[in-house]
């Protein structure tokens, strides 16, 4: 039975714990869950914290022999997260980023015209929009396709908090008043701590598509770990 490792580059149990009471296998599928050690960052924000994560995370997992133990590797940092790529190099299983997978699904599914990235903050909003870009490898923005990335300003460890809710869905409400025009039928949720926030918001806009990202990565992986 294919065997799944759920990897929080972050240092917050909490972030994890979210994620295993909100992933469900796929069929026949094990999914085990890592959480970075202490000394990583407890919040990644940006570049700074991306390299600091990777620097903490890689050696921890080779040192444990974890980067060989299963069968497929899903990181959990919404960005081009340097672990993806430096893990990929330690292993002969498939890695896969949850950002990259929910860029496949976006350009995978025919049904969805045009969508964006929904971020925890603002200062991710370039950098999200730059990973868009090389991701499809034309050098441009693919604008025919997304609109730009758009923040909820709410910070990563309080996203799948109750109370955050209200302030969560009036920005969403905000952010599509401003891409009225678009017809946007779809939003990527741009962030781990947002695991979860797929139903509740469907539950508000049901003509639109929101995307977990871990959940998409779960899926796409274990469709790799069969192939690879």
């Amino acid at each position: 039975m294919p065997s799944i490792l759920v990897i929080n580059p972050n240092s917050s149990q909490k972030v994890s714990d979210n994620l295993e009471k909100i992933l469900v296998p796929p069929p026949n599928t094990n999914l085990f869950f890592y959480t970075a050690p202490a000394e990583a960052p407890k919040e990644i924000d940006g570049t700074e914290s991306l390299i600091e994560s990777e620097q903490v995370v890689l050696p921890d997992l080779l040192a444990k022999g974890l980067h060989e133990a299963y069968d497929g590797y899903l990181v959990c940092c919404y960005s081009d997260h340097p672990l993806i790529h430096s893990l990929a190099k330690s292993t002969t299983k498939p890695v896969l980023g949850i950002m990259q997978a929910t860029l496949l699904y976006s350009y995978s599914n025919a049904r969805l015209n045009k969508l964006f990235v929904l971020t925890s903050t603002s200062g991710w909003n370039a950098t999200l929009d730059e990973a868009i870009t090389s991701f499809g490898g034309a050098g441009v923005f693919p604008a025919q396709k997304f609109q730009r990335t758009r923040a909820l300003d709410v910070l990563v460890l309080s996203l799948a908090d109750e109370d955050e809710f209200a302030k969560i869905s009036r920005r969403v409400a905000e952010v599509f008043d401003e891409y009225k025009e678009d017809k946007i039928d779809a939003v990527l949720l741009g962030c781990a701590g947002m695991a979860g926030l797929d139903e509740k918001l469907l539950a508000l806009y049901p003509e639109v598509v929101f995307v977990d990202s871990c959940k998409v990565g779960v899926e796409f992986l274990s469709a790799l770990t069969r192939l690879c």
